[in-house]
């Protein structure tokens, strides 16, 4: 059975229920398991989770679970990739990002930045360098979000 949550109360409610209660990433899911994926969507945005269009809801799960290990006490447990993923997401300056990107040990081969990209579902070839990809992950994640805030300021 799904349950809807109703307003930004029951958000609260959940966030601070996640915080106190999940030790690791399967209590997460227990508490997220009778939400609906919209709903899910919805808590996301919420606590500011960055969610793609093809995300599943256990895709979801697992995002959710790694914003709340990074916030809180559990880094070691995160994949290298989403930990890299996560930090990169909370970049607001382009130039900032990509110096962070170039100096993180988890990306420093081509191989390693393709399986970011992959992660974080940016088309990028083969045939490209490693600061091509660079320079495209990071406009993906932090210069488009910065256009798009921009576009929102405007209107």
């Amino acid at each position: 059975m799904e349950t809807k949550p109703k307003s930004q109360l029951q958000f609260e409610k959940l966030r601070d229920k996640i915080q106190k209660e999940a030790e690791k990433e399967e209590d997460v899911e227990s508490h997220l398991k009778k939400y609906s994926k919209k709903d899910l969507l919805s808590f996301c945005e919420y606590i500011n989770i960055t969610t793609g269009n093809r995300d599943t809801k256990e895709i979801l799960y697992k995002k959710i679970s790694c914003f709340f290990s990074m916030k809180h006490r559990r880094v070691h447990e995160i994949d290298p990739l989403e930990r890299v993923a996560f930090i990169l997401r909370e970049f607001e300056n382009v130039q900032e990002a990509r110096e962070y990107l170039c100096g993180e040990e988890t990306v420093k081969k081509k191989t390693d930045l393709m399986k970011l990209a992959k992660y974080l579902e940016i088309q990028v070839t083969q045939k490209k360098t490693k600061q091509e990809i660079t320079d495209r992950i990071v406009e993906s994640v932090v210069g488009s979000r910065g256009r798009g805030n921009s576009i929102k300021e405007r209107v």
